[in-house]
């Protein structure tokens, strides 16, 4: 069952990773514009990363990871559509501290204590409950004492205007994530996650009028909560 659902999963981005643009990789006829109010937003919301090896899941044709890039000292950029990784490689390869990793999640693995902060943008509604459940926990034992996990993704329903043939997507509610993510434990069960922010991104308010609970950038560390995200929200209006 769970290898027919990586299956279904592959066939569908195989099919809308044909040209690697950023039309496809966001499913939507307004992904430039989309991009272009939103990378500032998101971006705007990331603590300091310098001396910070980050690991950027479902890094696509590389909307954010020249920018990590800029920011940290070493990215580590996966997604698991060649086509993407290709073009990602092609624009952002003249940056020396970029390493460029086809693979599927569920079969990812790295050394405990590799990572100080990981980034993931729309991947992990593309992952069933048990799926997810077990990439938490790898991520938990990648991450290095103190770091943290930003995650984005779409709720309740698709943001994207692109037809599909099918949507193996999962849409969750924020309390659905909040309880996913904080509910695993590493495997010594010593680290688990801690919410300390949750927020709708605005462009989507702005351009299509949405519910602004409808995309969702959830922020997570492990035991201590990281004060220079905290402070932020604390003068962000518009923080959930």
């Amino acid at each position: 069952m769970a290898d027919e659902l990586r299956q279904t999963m592959t066939q569908f981005w195989e099919e809308h990773s044909r040209d690697a643009t950023v039309e496809e990789m966001m499913l939507d006829s307004s992904a430039e514009l989309l991009s272009k109010e939103e990378k500032p937003e998101i971006i705007s919301l990331l603590p300091c990363l310098d001396g910070f090896n980050v690991l950027e899941l479902g890094a696509g044709i590389g909307r954010f990871t020249g920018h990590l890039a800029k920011l940290a000292s070493q990215v580590t950029a996966v997604d698991f559509m060649q086509n993407f990784i290709d073009k990602n490689r092609e624009d952002n390869g003249h940056r020396g501290n970029i390493t460029f990793l086809q693979a599927d999640v569920t079969v990812l693995d790295f050394p405990n204590d590799s990572y100080d902060f990981i980034f993931s943008n729309w991947l992990f509604m593309y992952l069933t409950d048990v799926e997810l459940a077990a990439v938490t926990q790898k991520m938990l034992g990648w991450l290095r004492p103190g770091g943290y996990l930003f995650f984005r993704e779409s709720c309740f329903y698709q943001s994207g205007d692109s037809e599909r043939t099918f949507n193996p997507t999962v849409y969750r509610t924020p309390a659905q994530y909040n309880h996913l993510l904080t509910s695993v434990t590493s495997k010594s069960g010593d680290n688990g996650f801690d919410i300390v922010m949750s927020k709708s991104v605005q462009t989507y308010i702005k351009v299509r009028q949405q519910h602004p609970l409808l995309l969702m950038p959830i922020s997570v560390v492990t035991q201590s909560i990281n004060s220079q995200i905290s402070d932020r929200l604390s003068q962000d209006p518009n923080h959930n």
